[in-house]
């Protein structure tokens, strides 16, 4: 059954598939579909908890907040065809700062900041209970649209006419100005209205990525619909607690699977049944989720690296000669855990490590670098000639006490 603006308007899609799983008539593949679903979700936790219990590190959680806003901004353009680096993004976040003028794509990432930005104002001002409002959606369609002479769009009014879009082409089933206060209105209702189901009603990640389709559907806005579709799911997630240790969208995983992404939103329309792009959603979802936290372990590993460095300086009295180290070579290990794997050259020739050796020999130099290796602080590919800190020596130290 084709999805018509009737049926758009109950906003009852997780409803009925939530009732084609409990059907005992469908046992087999309603089994499948929870077992997937279920097991998703449970993995999805496990990993957000360990993020969240996590500690936040001056110096590296800053870094990544700001590096995955930069990858979401970059995502979410680049779905829409806008092709940005991170440097780019980057140069007109700080353009933007000190008011300079901004081309059009650099005015894009800006606008995308600004409304993640909205998000993240909106979760810190409700705490204590989150209510959606269309004003919500109107104000992201303006902070993504602004600055910006995009035909036929003007910030934060709904169209009044409908516009071709998407791939393969096609319009959507709100044809009106009026049918698409009403859809909006109607999709208010469905985000506050409390949720409740066996199995996946009641799943915030379901909801998030159902409110993204559902506007896509509706296409409310004159240009921007997809970026903006895209932020409100990312809202979803946010006033939930779910994404909370840095803010990131599941728009890096929709833009890397892009082709799949608009197959999945197209099927969509003609089966109603949602259950092939929550199953993928929600794979896509734990696979952004583990992406952060190896992001978080990877920070872990550093400290712990030079930690163990640092008890190696402070218990050299004790150490055998082969183990004795100096300061510099705390300074060598805290420069390569800065700048991860790098050509050998590279490093070697850094303002930085030139520096360290400052009236200092050549032997020096190789001497220390001769006892990181022996103490197997470093590893020196002699394959594609890279150094890079061994974080592997984390896994069978042994502290002598």
């Amino acid at each position: 059954m084709a999805l018509t603006f009737e049926k758009l308007m109950k906003y009852d899609l997780v409803n009925d598939l939530e009732a084609q799983i409990q059907d005992p008539n469908n046992s087999d593949k309603s089994f499948q579909l929870f077992f997937d679903l279920w097991n998703a979700y449970q993995q999805i936790r496990t990993e957000d908890q360990f993020i969240r219990e996590c500690p936040a590190y001056p110096g590296s959680t800053d870094k990544i907040l700001r590096g995955e806003l930069i990858s979401s901004v970059g995502a979410t353009l680049a779905i829409e065809g806008t092709k940005l680096t991170e440097e780019e993004i980057e140069e007109s976040f700080q353009k933007a700062d000190v008011n300079k003028e901004l081309e059009k794509k650099e005015q894009e990432a800006q606008n995308s900041r600004s409304a993640y930005d909205y998000i993240i104002r909106l979760a810190e001002e409700h705490k204590d209970g989150f209510v959606y409002k269309e004003e919500h959606i109107k104000n992201i369609h303006k902070y993504i649209t602004n600055n910006i002479d995009y035909i036929g769009n003007t910030p934060g009014q709904y169209r009044d006419i409908n516009p071709i879009f998407g791939e393969p082409p096609k319009r959507s089933l709100c044809k009106t100005k009026a049918e698409v206060e009403t859809a909006i209105s109607k999709l208010i209702c469905w985000l506050n209205t409390e949720k409740k189901g066996a199995f996946i009603v009641d799943n915030m990640i379901v909801n998030a990525i159902m409110a993204h389709y559902y506007l896509t559907e509706i296409h409310p806005f004159g240009d921007g619909n997809g970026r903006m579709a895209r932020a409100v799911e990312a809202l979803v997630l946010y006033v939930n607690r779910i994404n909370t240790y840095c803010f990131w969208s599941l728009a890096n995983f929709w833009s890397a699977n892009r082709s799949e992404y608009i197959v999945h939103l197209g099927n969509m329309r003609v089966t109603c049944d949602p259950s092939e792009l929550l199953i993928w959603g929600m794979d896509g979802y734990l696979k952004e989720v583990r992406r952060i936290k190896d992001l978080v372990l990877k920070k872990a590993k550093q400290l712990m690296l030079m930690d163990y460095v640092q008890w190696l300086l402070r218990n050299k009295k004790y150490q055998r000669p082969t183990e004795k180290i100096n300061q510099r070579i705390v300074g060598i290990l805290a420069l390569l855990t800065q700048r991860g794997k790098m050509p050998l050259d590279k490093f070697l020739s850094s303002p930085e490590l030139i520096a360290l050796y400052h009236k200092r020999t050549a032997p020096t130099r190789y001497k220390d670098f001769e006892k990181m290796a022996i103490l197997d602080l470093i590893r020196i590919s002699k394959e594609d000639d890279t150094i890079e800190p061994n974080y592997q020596l984390l896994e069978h130290l042994e502290y002598k006490i």
